[in-house]
């Protein structure tokens, strides 16, 4: 009876170990929204879901690295499966305007060319988009060129798809 008590002890503890090993795949979403490069890269390799959404109609971790301009996560994200095609709405709600990634990018591309660094920030802000991750992404004296790689990688990935 002893030796039976510690195989299921075992057993079990075996069970909880091999769940502990998956990762959340909700925990996905926030490391994308702060621009967490490592840990996106870390729970993809996990099994995250690349195509997580912040509700059935919402946006999907591609959408917020699009409008990041993270060049890595998107990439990261395209070779899991995440769909560029996919149109949701920020809210979730279906009487709001449905985006692709593409359409964010594109957008924040615009904003990083047209407006000067300097004045990024309060644009932005005049408009909502006071997210501190967006704010500094826009900010960064490289935002032109990380917006250009990651329109032409949702571009190419859409054609494929």
């Amino acid at each position: 009876m002893r030796c039976g008590s510690l195989l299921l002890f075992v057993l079990t503890l075996s069970l909880i170990s091999a769940a502990g090993c998956k990762s959340d795949p909700v925990s996905l979403m926030p490391a994308v929204k702060a621009d967490n490069t490592a840990e996106v890269i870390r729970l993809i390799g996990k099994g995250s879901d690349a195509n997580i959404r912040t509700s059935p109609k919402g946006w999907s971790a591609l959408h917020y690295a699009a409008m990041n301009g993270n060049v890595e996560i998107v990439q990261a994200l395209l070779k899991a499966g995440a769909d560029p095609n996919y149109a949701g709405t920020k809210d979730g709600q279906a009487t709001s305007a449905a985006r692709m990634p593409l359409d964010l990018a594109q957008g924040m591309m615009n904003v990083v060319n047209e407006i000067q660094l300097s004045d990024r920030e309060t644009e932005l802000r005049k408009n909502g988009l006071d997210d501190p991750v967006l704010i500094k992404s826009a900010k960064d004296p490289s935002a032109v060129d990380r917006y250009e790689k990651v329109v032409v990688l949702l571009i190419k990935s859409m054609k494929e798809k």
